[in-house]
């Protein structure tokens, strides 16, 4: 005789409230944590959506008596027809389908590393609202299927769902900061929730005393005690650390960037594209054309192009982790706006590209605070990265003439004296190179303090030096780079220094770090009035880092003499050398700005941006419908399609689970529901089955309720075939329960979710 399931309503117990509460207090509190990752609130309320989505998913299938994969597979079905309109608004995706579910899938594989390789805060509004909208669900499934869980120990049974917003908490930690965010809220509040749900679980689970205090007064200083502990947890904690953060893993820390900087060329071997040739300049010559116009900016300001902080021997180059132990020297995506406090004066500028300019490197001034993309919006957007410690950004996908956008910078205090102190996190830059010590004792003395030593170095390079491009008459002996033969027996060790910007620079930034000064070279220009930037206008000049960590200019004027080499040194150098033209130099310069060719454009982001523009082209009073309604259209359409998966899910449970003679007893009930669904009248409690055979309006429900009734008194169970075929009379009995009703009342049928709950 088949055992009757215990009913179970629709609606959720006390206890199963109680844990709702928990775990949605817990979660929130944890979610708290990625606010300085994310700007405003939008992430924690598409979190708590897919967190409040999938404990109603989970206690659907928990009440329909479906295994817990039932509700894996609804919040999968979830996640696909409400990311679109949650996640995915801003770029512009208000429906599911095809171009929708591939941004989401998109996000779900590559969304953690673009996260973990964009500088906080990220766009708040964009497709990385994903992963909190992802985090949520899990939990949701996680908590609330956890909670009614009825077999193993009791002690598992109590701690199995708590484990939810504790690893919540865990994955924001992990993909936060390495400073901690509204840290009382988000650890000690989640613990103390944690910790107040194990009491209450673990009290279920004991014997009830009756006498004492009451409950009230007992759940009342329970909470007290759980506040006291959790006040004290972050002084306490604060104490056992040392008060900092240096402990704190996240894997912001550990993963590696995909994008090198390194791989494009260095724009300083280039120099000669900038300088004036007195007759039949080269084509890539740009000393007499437009670069860019700046709008906002004033005059005199120093607008970089590229910061280089490497050197290799052959040129200056930029990098990743250029100094050791700093973790912000990296160029990482950005979002609208970037975490870059600093003093100083505030300026918004526009810069528009001229027909001169090609290549990566994106003119920027000062510490970038915002910067919004007008032309190709989409795709520089999500492409440019930026280095918060070298102040310098790079476009992947290349810039074009007419390329504009606007940013807002900082800028900070630029003086630097020989009293300033220098950082003690020294570069590596030129430190392979033992000749440079020689050169500068030269013109230094040994014995003063480092910064003075740099000072010392520009006064000898200004007073000693003599400038030439190299490019008029006999001056052509002067080669170009900074390769370390040029700058070595070519410059410095010279009988007379003569040299250009590039040579100046690439030299005192490699002199300055070998006597102990943090240095790097940066080419850039310095803003004319009016704003219109030209070839004629871009030099290189050197930066320091001080004690505060800051970069302090060095301005080339310092250290570089503008005294043309006299006649009879340069006749006696072509005498000594032999030769009136030297060879080349050792790596040819490349193009002016490293131009990109059109294969290393990222295909992924090209892609996604290609999507949105076919999007942008959608009438605007359709985008509005979509966009106002496609939420409650979204909402029904789950709820709909939840109900159809139950259904569908409880049938085959009901055909292949559990032994012969209850699969039988269960293609009798799914007769009856689906005869409830189309309308008819059936009672489930009171009646006999053939009482209910005789209310259904088919020939053959007599003598399946006479067969079900054999079945369940029969001494012996029946084999495997009777069951398939007692099955496919249910099916026949279904199809012509459903041919006598009405159109109508057949669809209604299918998303009736009356007979999923049992009375």
């Amino acid at each position: 005789m088949s055992r009757r399931r215990a009913e179970r309503s629709v609606l959720p117990t006390r206890d199963q409230w109680w844990d709702a509460a928990f775990l949605v207090v817990g979660s929130a509190t944890a979610l708290l944590g990625l606010g300085s990752t994310y700007p405003g609130w939008s992430f924690l309320v598409v979190g708590m959506a897919g967190l409040l989505l999938a404990m109603v998913i989970a206690h659907l299938t928990h009440v329909s008596r479906l295994p817990g994969v039932a509700a894996v597979a609804g919040a999968i079905v979830a996640f696909f027809l409400l990311g679109p309109v949650l996640c995915l608004r801003a770029e512009g995706y208000v429906l599911p389908g095809p171009g929708a579910w591939s941004a989401l899938t998109d996000q779900v594989v590559f969304g953690w590393k673009d996260l973990l390789t964009t500088l906080p805060p990220i766009d708040g509004r964009g497709p990385l609202l994903v992963l909190p909208f992802v985090l949520g669900l899990s939990t949701g499934l996680l908590g609330t299927l956890g909670a009614r869980v009825q077999a193993g120990p009791a002690w598992l049974r109590v701690v199995l769902p708590v484990f939810a917003p504790l690893l919540l908490l865990a994955a924001v930690i992990l993909l936060g900061l390495r400073q901690p965010h509204h840290l009382m809220l988000s650890g000690g509040l989640t613990a103390a929730a944690a910790l107040g749900w194990l009491i209450l679980r673990s009290h279920r689970t004991q014997t009830q005393v009756r006498g004492g205090a009451g409950r009230l007064s007992r759940l009342a200083a329970g909470g007290a005690i759980l506040a006291l502990a959790a006040g004290a947890a972050s002084p306490v904690a604060t104490w056992a650390t040392g008060g900092d953060d240096k402990g704190r893993v996240v894997l912001r820390t550990y993963v590696e960037p995909p994008f090198d900087v390194g791989q494009y060329p260095s724009p300083l071997a280039g120099f000669r594209t900038y300088v004036k040739y007195p007759s039949n300049p080269p084509k890539s010559n740009v000393y007499d054309r437009e670069l860019l116009t700046v709008q906002g900016m004033p005059a005199g300001r120093r607008l970089r192009f590229a910061v280089l902080d490497n050197y290799d021997g052959v040129v200056w180059g930029a990098s990743n982790q250029a100094l050791p132990g700093v973790d912000n020297d990296t160029y990482q995506r950005v979002g609208p706006s970037l975490d870059n406090d600093t003093d100083g004066e505030e300026i918004e500028a526009k810069v528009v590209l001229g027909e001169a300019y090609k290549g990566v490197w994106l003119p920027l001034a000062g510490n970038l605070q915002d910067i919004d993309f007008e032309t190709q919006a989409d795709l520089h957007s999500q492409e440019f990265r930026y280095n918060l410690e070298a102040a310098g950004g790079v476009m992947p996908t290349g810039l074009r003439p007419g390329d504009a956008y606007t940013f807002t910078s900082v800028i900070p205090a630029d003086d630097v004296t020989e009293k300033e102190q220098p950082s003690a996190v020294l570069s590596s830059a030129g430190m392979d190179q033992p000749w440079l010590v020689e050169a500068a004792d030269k013109l230094s003395d040994p014995a003063a303090p480092p910064m003075q030593r740099v000072f010392q170095i520009a006064n000898k390079l200004h007073s000693q030096g003599k400038y030439s491009d190299g490019v008029a008459g006999r001056e052509v002996i002067y080669t170009p780079g900074h390769y370390v033969e040029r700058l070595g027996r070519g410059f410095l060790n010279a009988t007379q220094i003569v040299g250009n910007a590039e040579q100046y620079s690439a030299a005192m930034a490699l002199l300055a770090n070998s006597v102990g000064v943090p240095a790097r070279v940066v080419l850039g220009a310095v803003v004319p009035e009016g704003g219109q930037v030209k070839g004629a206008d871009v030099t290189a000049w050197v930066e320091l880092r001080v004690a505060d960590g800051s970069w302090r200019t060095l301005s080339t004027e310092t250290y570089m003499s503008r005294q043309k080499p006299a006649d009879e040194q340069t006749k006696k150098k072509q005498q000594q050398s032999g030769v009136v033209i030297p060879p080349p130099a050792q790596v040819p310069p490349p193009s002016t700005m490293g131009e990109q060719t059109d294969t290393e454009i990222t295909p992924r982001v090209i892609k996604q941006a290609e999507k949105k523009k076919a999007i942008a082209t959608m009438p605007s009073w359709l985008r509005a419908i979509l966009l106002y309604a496609g939420g409650p259209l979204l909402g029904i359409a789950l709820l709909l399609a939840m109900i159809v998966g139950l259904k569908v899910l409880r049938r085959r449970r009901r055909r292949t689970a559990g032994a012969t003679s209850s699969r039988i007893v269960s293609g009798w009930r799914e007769l009856t529901d689906h005869a409830r669904d189309l309308g008819v009248a059936v009672p489930t409690r009171g009646v006999t089955r053939s009482e209910q055979a005789a209310l259904l309006p088919s020939g053959g429900a007599s003598a399946l309720a006479r067969r079900t009734d054999l079945v369940v008194f029969a001494p012996t169970a029946p084999d495997s075939d009777a069951v398939t075929a007692y099955w496919a009379e249910v099916a026949a009995e279904r199809r012509a329960l459903s041919e006598g009703a009405s159109r109508l009342r057949r669809w209604r049928a299918v998303v009736d979710p009356r007979t999923l709950f049992r009375r």
